[in-house]
């Protein structure tokens, strides 16, 4: 590796480095909490160095609720894959299951992209929902939509109304679990993972076709 790849590949790894404690330090502490100071503390660095960087505090924090939603983006489409040849239904299943593992795995940027009211409305900042159109959301509108063209789901079914109902319902048992209020329900993760099942049985029940109703009752 020469000189320039190396020095490029340092000045990745230490933007990544100040992203990375920008993103924790707002989980911890919230935008009261998130300074320039304070990260260049954390990273063991002077202020001006993430200067050179990020202009401001505003364009981090976009750094950061932009690299939490790759990796949401990323998360749920793996699982997507993972799931293989399978109904579009039960794509849409890999999907959730894929928000639950984004929010398990890596509840830091979870926080900072969804538990902070003031991320949606600063300037020049995607708003989660804002965000969340632009990759992993429509993806997941793609396999409603899909799973509707199938059969298996009505074909009159509002997706996007939809989407917003399945994505909230796995949002509020997220928030819920990860703040303790599901210890006596779910105390383990496991546990918690059973619940999120039993919740896209429900969602699903609700949106299948007559037909695709009755098979599932048989069954």
């Amino acid at each position: 590796m020469g000189t320039v790849e190396r020095r490029e590949r340092e000045r990745e790894e230490l933007r990544e480095k100040i992203v990375e404690a920008a993103r924790d330090i707002l989980s911890e502490r919230g935008l009261e909490g998130f300074s320039m100071r304070e990260i260049a503390r954390r990273i063991e660095y002077s202020p001006a160095t993430i200067y050179l960087y990020f202009a401001n505090k505003e364009e981090l924090l976009r750094a950061v609720v932009g690299a939490g939603m790759r990796r949401l983006s990323e998360v749920i489409r793996n699982e997507i894959d993972a799931a293989g040849p399978v109904t579009a239904a039960q794509k849409y299943r890999a999907s959730g299951r894929g928000y639950v593992r984004f929010a398990l795995e890596n509840t830091a940027y979870f926080h900072v992209i969804f538990d902070l009211p003031a991320v949606a409305h600063m300037e020049d900042c995607p708003a989660p929902g804002e965000a969340m159109n632009q990759d992993a959301f429509e993806c997941v509108l793609g396999v409603l939509g899909e799973a509707c063209r199938e059969g298996t789901y009505r074909p009159d079914l509002d997706v996007t109304q939809a989407a917003v109902i399945g994505w909230a319902t796995l949002h509020g048992l997220l928030s819920l679990y990860l703040s303790g209020h599901l210890q006596d329900f779910a105390p383990t993760r496991d546990q918690f993972e059973v619940l999120v099942e039993r919740s896209l049985d429900m969602i699903g029940l609700a949106w299948r076709t007559p037909v695709e109703s009755r098979a599932a009752d048989a069954a």
